[in-house]
């Protein structure tokens, strides 16, 4: 099995993270990418890791108490830790619907993950798989979180998805909760991976060490901040 690997939340480590630069640049590159989705007051999915503006954008407070048209005003801004990277005032926080833009009539893979572990999105899941469909790139999307209710509301909205677990700690009988959960993958701290045979992504991976370690045990993928050294790195181990 040849490992997938995923720009996680685009590229970090040449642009900001999740910001429409660095997907339209792997988009161009990259083979998979992986993003976290939230609702704003109006109940537009935006995309950005954390729960709060904070760490990487031009303003503070909870993105669920903000409308659409506030948060166009709001533009990204570097990590403290990675004052390297590009960036332009003119970077806004993206929408769902203007990143499915940017993989649509694409071949890239794409990790949707809907981002429920801490906070209630009421509705997430129908309005994702809305524009799921408006864009037909089923075949090409996995739909995860960390939230097992989550995947459950989206298999109860539509049996076909392709869906996957997100998890810290080691499954125990992962591919009974597979089953039990109508899960195609596991998506793990690449400290939990299982000796089962199951399909499993893994994730931060960074390290050259880690990164080799998932080629070699032919893992199903892994999530990276530079999918490139990851890419390099599998092509000579193949």
């Amino acid at each position: 099995m040849t490992t997938t690997i995923f720009g996680h939340r685009g590229i970090p480590v040449k642009f900001v993270e999740n910001s429409k630069t660095g997907f339209e640049y792997l988009a161009q590159n990259g083979e998979a990418v992986e993003f976290d989705v939230h609702l704003t007051k109006d109940n537009v999915p935006v995309i950005m890791h954390d729960e709060k503006l904070d760490r990487t954008t031009s303003s503070n407070g909870y993105i669920k108490n903000f409308n659409i048209r506030d948060l166009k005003n709001v533009h990204l801004i570097n990590d403290i830790n990675r004052q390297q990277q590009p960036v332009s005032q003119y970077e806004r926080i993206p929408t769902l619907e203007e990143v499915l833009e940017i993989f649509n009539h694409t071949n890239i893979f794409l990790n949707v993950e809907l981002k429920t572990d801490y906070l209630s999105y009421p509705g997430i899941e129908k309005i994702v798989l809305k524009l799921l469909e408006k864009y037909d790139l089923k075949p090409q999307v996995v739909l995860s979180s960390f939230n097992i209710f989550t995947l459950q509301r989206l298999y109860q909205l539509d049996h076909t998805q392709n869906l996957a677990f997100l998890s810290s700690n080691k499954i125990s009988k992962p591919h009974q909760f597979m089953t039990d959960n109508h899960l195609k993958a596991l998506h793990l701290d690449r400290k939990a991976v299982s000796e089962a045979p199951i399909l499993q992504r893994i994730w931060t991976v960074n390290s050259e060490n880690d990164m080799n370690m998932a080629f070699k045990q032919q893992l199903g993928g892994l999530f990276t901040d530079d999918f490139e050294k990851a890419k390099q790195l599998r092509d000579g181990v193949e």
